[in-house]
């Protein structure tokens, strides 16, 4: 049996003693009412039950998200060390900064996290394989027609992937930007009201 459950038994009991045996209620009475207390002490515990569970729940899958997203920038991270070309290289490192700062972003603001579910599940996997298979290639120093377009395919798609990531961490901050903008025309407003600033924004300096 739960704890919820016995100590809403237990509350049940108090209240009839309570009522019966203190206050002389007659026993229906009294029986009634710590029937109904221990009905709705129960609901209560229940919804504080599953309250709990869905933040234990949220928790668990915010860990897994960040936890899956900084394991897939380490791989993409060693990957670019084995890498020769340097313009790829140069992209794969600002993938993986404009990467790390959309996970540093979701800790501050764990609200955010829904945003790159599709970041974390498809972009950074993406890129890790072909980046093992564009590793591959370059290692065995294979120079066929379909093995140097392959590379090159990669290497475009590599810097798409950085301007991709770069758009998802703007994104995460469009709203932030839009609410402080509203908050300082709010405020530019109070200011022209009080006569503190002209039209201009210029603050009026008076004088004696």
């Amino acid at each position: 049996m739960k704890l919820s459950y016995i100590i809403s038994i237990i509350i049940g009991i108090i209240i009839f003693c309570i009522l019966y045996l203190v206050l002389d209620f007659n026993v229906f009475f009294s029986a009634i009412i710590s029937i109904v207390a221990y009905f709705a002490f129960t609901m209560i515990f229940k919804e504080r039950d599953v309250v709990q569970e869905k933040v234990e729940k949220d928790a668990f899958e915010f860990q897994k998200l960040t936890n899956n997203a900084l394991v897939n920038i380490r791989r993409i991270e060693n990957i670019k060390k084995e890498l020769d070309n340097a313009e790829l290289v140069k992209n794969i490192d600002s993938i993986c900064l404009t990467s790390r700062k959309i996970v540093e972003t979701i800790k501050d603001n764990p609200k955010k996290a829904k945003q790159i579910n599709k970041f974390v599940d498809y972009y950074l996997p993406f890129t890790l394989n072909i980046l093992t298979q564009y590793n591959k290639i370059e290692d065995q120093k294979l120079t066929s027609k379909e093995s140097k377009e392959f590379l090159l395919k990669v290497e475009t798609m590599i810097g798409r992937v950085k301007e991709a990531c770069e758009l998802q961490l703007n994104n995460m901050y469009e709203t932030d930007l839009v609410n402080t903008n509203a908050d300082i025309k709010v405020f530019e407003t109070m200011l022209k009201s009080d006569g503190l600033v002209d039209d201009n924004m210029n603050i009026k300096i008076e004088r004696k």
